[in-house]
């Protein structure tokens, strides 16, 4: 029958007169190719040239019934090149333009399938402008009065044309495509057919959403989650969401669209069917999703809602859940709601820190989970920020749940661990002289000042150590960290670039030497304090931290050895040389007092 064709063809004034013929000749084509026996027997690339030559005939039915064809041809591979030329492509994207809807239909198809996974088919039907009357049939199948099929062919063949096409796709966002995708998504996904279409559409999105996303895209892509039952709608659906969440106005979006409520519901209903790699992932992905939501103060305060809301509830009941990803995204979550003083001190008074402790204390040696741990340790440090709850926690046991803690090898879990203990005794003397006192704490402490593998832990370890002194101030305690070794560990920490940490340093020096000058003076003197001292003033220091290295000068002057030793470092011509700035010219007399001092012997 296809030999037949060429003739019809040759006698087009017959054609236009009896199109019967040539009608029943393509309807038998279609027919043979939709037998799946006869399909391989076939010369499909000799059919789709014989086939393509009746586009562009002037009969709208015949090109019709060729786009049909053409469409059916193509669905597999062999023809797709051959048919990648003008003489085919602009033809076809002219019947789009067509009033006949059947029309559009089919040349929507032929140009979707002819460029499946063929660049050289995108960039004929985008030469010629194809991407205009495309969108525009996709915006037609949009309105309220259009079939299903459409919709479908109308998606399938724009994903078929902009794939791979990234030059394009700003055009394609500024030709209003978005905003007809979430038109197209707003009828819902309760037919299979819907589904399909959406999942499409959700690949489309994919290619073209890179800078965040609209309000109405993240509430009609939480509607279309809630209905979804297609495994794979749902991923793509948390995927876009997910890559796009880090932006604060998306996260706000998806807040007030009810994301976070949305997937603890269905977490909840699905969690004991996980039993796969990909299902697991899906659901790390989400738990992922609610954590970075709650990342924004604005999205956060939402899903918190006075600690009466529904996403705080759910996830506070996560915190005794069996599934490792529930219980840390819960952990994690409880850290993120702790970022305001009154949050922290209502979940307190909630028992929130009862929980996390009670759960600290399952999981607090070497061969606990890592993840939780640290997130553990994150919320807690969080909640002990505001004075009101410092000494609750403590009385709750939070020492008792950190001991054990000290002899975990991990440096991320230790700089968690010291950041905790540095924020809660802060203004609690009894709690700092308590972990002042224990000689194998302030011991691993000093181990730790001097690691070269983690700065981090570096750093919080001499903070640490600072905030000893200065909370206790009980010379006992003080004698325990002079025989540790602490001391020389502070004077090190003088040499930070951190302005915060050198006032800290020099106000533990000054507290230190105050109550255990003489004790401390070996230490002093090991670690050439003078030295350190005179490269501190060598550059204009902070008035803040200035102050704080006067007193403690002024505490090692009252010791004749301490004196002499300054005096040797050059401290005197340092000071002397410090208050030539401005900024520190109205310190002149005092600084001149010292440095007379000093120099007198």
């Amino acid at each position: 029958d296809i030999e037949k064709l060429p003739l019809i063809l040759e006698n087009l004034e017959l054609l236009k007169e009896d199109r019967k013929d040539a009608l029943e000749l393509f309807d038998n084509i279609i027919s043979h190719l939709e037998n799946p026996e006869e399909v391989n027997n076939i010369d499909s690339v000799h059919w789709a040239k014989e086939v393509s030559a009746f586009l562009g005939c002037g009969i709208i039915d015949v090109e019709t019934k060729a786009a049909e064809a053409l469409a059916a041809l193509c669905k597999a591979e062999p023809p797709r090149a051959v048919l990648s030329k003008n003489t085919v492509i602009t033809p076809l994207i002219k019947l789009l333009s067509s009033p006949l809807e059947e029309t559009k239909n089919q040349a929507c198809r032929a140009i979707g399938n002819i460029c499946y996974e063929n660049n050289e088919a995108r960039t004929c039907v985008l030469e010629n402008y194809g991407l205009t009357e495309i969108i525009e049939f996709l915006r037609t199948c949009s309105l309220p009065d259009c079939n299903d099929r459409l919709r479908s062919n109308a998606v399938g063949c724009l994903l078929n044309v902009i794939m791979n096409q990234d030059h394009i796709y700003p055009k394609v966002i500024e030709m209003g495509v978005i905003d007809i995708l979430c038109d197209l998504l707003m009828y819902g996904v309760g037919t299979k057919q819907a589904e399909e279409r959406a999942i499409q559409i959700y690949v489309i999105l994919g290619l073209l959403t890179d800078s965040g996303l609209s309000e109405r895209l993240c509430g009609v892509t939480v509607k279309v989650l809630a209905e979804s039952t297609n495994g794979e709608l749902s991923e793509l659906c948390v995927e876009l969401l997910h890559s796009q969440a880090e932006n604060d106005e998306v996260r706000l979006h998806l807040a007030r669209a009810g994301l976070c409520e949305l997937l603890i519901e269905l977490m909840e209903k699905h969690c004991g069917l996980v039993d796969d790699d990909e299902t697991r992932n899906l659901l790390k992905m989400a738990c992922d999703l609610i954590v970075i939501i709650l990342n924004g103060d604005a999205s956060m305060a939402i899903a918190y809602g006075k600690g009466k809301g529904r996403v705080f509830e759910g996830l506070l009941n996560w915190l005794s859940s069996s599934d490792d990803d529930l219980q840390v995204t819960a952990v994690l979550a409880m850290a993120n709601f702790a970022r305001t003083d009154n949050h922290c001190i209502q979940m307190v008074n909630q028992g929130v820190s009862k929980k996390l402790l009670s759960l600290l204390s399952q999981n607090n040696t070497a061969d606990a989970k890592i993840r939780l741990q640290h997130a553990l340790l994150s919320a807690l440090r969080n909640l002990v920020i505001p004075a009101a709850n410092k000494a609750i926690v403590l009385e709750q046991g939070l020492f008792q749940a950190l001991y054990p803690m000290f002899d975990i090898p991990t440096f991320p879990v230790v700089f968690k661990l010291l950041g905790t203990l540095r924020m809660v005794i802060d203004g609690q003397p009894e709690a700092a002289s308590e972990l002042g006192s224990k000689e194998e704490i302030v011991t691993k402490l000093v181990e730790w000042c001097n690691t070269e593998d983690h700065p981090g832990v570096q750093g919080e370890a001499n903070r640490l150590l600072a905030r000893i002194v200065k909370n206790s101030r009980e010379r006992d305690v003080i004698g325990k960290l002079v025989t540790c070794g602490a001391i020389e560990c502070l004077v090190k920490m003088t040499r930070t670039e951190h302005v915060v940490m050198q006032s800290e340093a020099f106000l533990a020096l000054n507290l230190a030497t105050a109550m255990r000058g003489q004790d401390a003076e070996p230490s002093l003197l090991k670690a050439n304090v003078g030295e350190a001292i005179k490269s501190f003033l060598s550059v204009t220091p902070p008035r803040e931290v200035f102050h704080n290295t006067l007193a403690f000068v002024g505490q090692l002057a009252n010791s004749g050895e301490m004196r002499k030793h300054l005096c040797e470092a050059g401290v005197p011509k340092a000071l002397y040389s410090s208050i030539l700035c401005e900024a520190l010219s109205d310190l002149k007399d005092q600084v001149s007092r010292l440095a007379t001092m000093l120099d007198s012997g």
